[in-house]
């Protein structure tokens, strides 16, 4: 018993000592910091960026700015690392009053510094003033711009009469934080439609509804029944001649790696669709094995060539460049990592462009990769789909 209870004052006397390098130890005084100094603001998009001058207390710890956002109060700290805090979520450019509080280690709070802020609109007020709509085969393409890079959201909604009566519903959600924005929102017949678009951010500010009439162009799936294996002079079949991975597993309807699909020895490849049509779009269904994915011989960036006639050769200029192309991989991660966005984008679902409008009608198809993802002078996908008006 005896060495128990000297075990135990020597590991009392242990802790006690080490008390001031102790995380979370509790208040030690009662004592308010200095209050923060030398406040300026910058207005931005949504927010504003109060910037100061810390205390200069020894055992100061944090600011926090209370201030209010749809009519509820907010609170928001900056570390002692920290000169400046930036609040976010406004809607409609609307002037407020801010208070700052530093707070020390104690959690003692400062006297407050109250400062007037002014926020400018939120990006989707005019992300949506430069919304442009047009018809697009199948249904109609949005562009925006978006300088400030916000992360938002594009809502598109019609109208259906699936009750008996006409009624708005949500037909297509996209997701974007790119300074020039772009949806084609497709699966409509070329019938009179009317669409409506709104933008919303992350704080649930929302844009005006844009609302448009729009006529969708026709488009159809190319029949891959008549693709055809060709080359004109000059350009030698590059593809496998392995059953497996020729390029007739280019069209096979299969995206299954054990069933093949299409590699090729280099980025230079051609084929005949057998009919002649105005492309609309494009689908490719990539490899998806974790080495071959976003990796290796996965095109990222290539061109499409056409030709009405096999008049053509290995000349670029015999040819009609129709659209250039690049992959896109959702996640962002470095080369070799993967995460389930780019898993059913890449591969399941397959990533889809759009070619221009003004594409002259073509039969014959060049295929150029420029770049793959991986560095590799291969080509390797699954499967290509072709979307267009028959001629």
């Amino acid at each position: 018993m005896k060495r128990k209870n000297i075990i135990y004052l020597i590991l009392v006397l242990l802790i006690w000592g080490c008390g001031e390098d102790y995380i979370g130890q509790y208040a030690m005084d009662n004592i308010p910091p200095g209050s923060v100094s030398g406040v300026s603001v910058e207005n931005i998009p949504g927010g504003s960026i109060i910037s100061y001058r810390m205390p200069t207390d020894e055992d100061f710890s944090y600011v926090k700015a209370i201030y209010t956002v749809n009519g509820k109060e907010k609170e928001q700290k900056s570390s002692s690392f920290n000169t400046s805090i930036t609040l976010g979520g406004f809607g409609r450019s609307t002037a407020q009053e801010v208070e700052l509080i530093a707070y020390d280690k104690s959690d003692n709070p400062s006297a407050p510094v109250k400062v007037d802020i002014h926020p400018l609109d939120a990006s989707v007020f005019n992300i949506i003033e430069s919304a442009v709509v047009t018809d697009d085969f199948g249904g109609i393409r949005v562009e925006w711009q978006n300088p400030d890079g916000a992360d938002v959201v594009l809502t598109v909604l019609t109208t259906t009469n699936e009750y008996g009566e006409e009624e708005w519903t949500e037909t297509d959600r996209f997701y974007s934080g790119s300074t020039q924005g772009r949806a084609n929102v497709r699966g409509f017949n070329d019938a009179e439609r009317l669409f409506g678009i709104y933008f919303r951010d992350r704080w649930s500010n929302f844009s005006d509804t844009l609302y448009v009439n729009a006529n969708p162009l026709f488009e159809e799936q190319l029949d891959k029944s008549k693709f055809r294996r060709w080359n004109p002079p000059g350009i030698p079949y590059n593809a496998y001649e392995g059953a497996d991975w020729r390029i007739e597993g280019l069209w096979n309807g299969r995206i299954d790696p054990s069933t093949g699909g299409y590699a090729s020895y280099t980025h230079d490849n051609t084929f005949d669709m057998g009919q002649v049509a105005k492309l609309s779009r494009m689908n490719i269904n990539n490899r998806p094995e974790a080495t071959l994915l976003y990796n290796f011989a996965h095109p990222k960036k290539f061109q499409i060539w056409g030709s009405n006639h096999p008049n053509v050769n290995a000349d670029f200029g015999t040819w009609t460049l129709l659209a250039e192309f690049e992959s896109f991989k959702p996640s962002g991660l470095p080369l070799g990592q993967l995460n389930d966005d780019d898993r059913n984008y890449g591969w399941r679902d397959g990533e889809e462009w759009s070619f221009p409008l003004d594409v002259p009608p073509v039969r014959y198809i060049r295929w150029y990769v420029l770049e793959t993802w991986g560095g590799s002078t291969y080509t390797q996908v699954m499967e290509m789909t072709l979307w267009g008006s028959i001629q």
